[in-house]
């Protein structure tokens, strides 16, 4: 039982941060300029980072 929730609250974490991750692209899609390239990458929310050391 443990250990199930220990899956449902990985997955959805990981759902979280990839709602996280697509909501930066396409902000950062509407304020920078097309010819920018988008190679940098945004750090992982603090509290996903939080939870993993836990």
């Amino acid at each position: 039982m443990h250990f199930e929730l220990h899956q449902i609250r990985s997955h959805e974490l990981i759902r979280e941060a990839d709602e996280y991750r697509l909501a930066q692209q396409v902000r950062k899609a509407k304020t920078a300029p097309r010819s920018m390239p988008t190679s940098t990458r945004r750090p992982t929310p603090r509290r996903l980072l939080a939870w993993l050391r836990e």
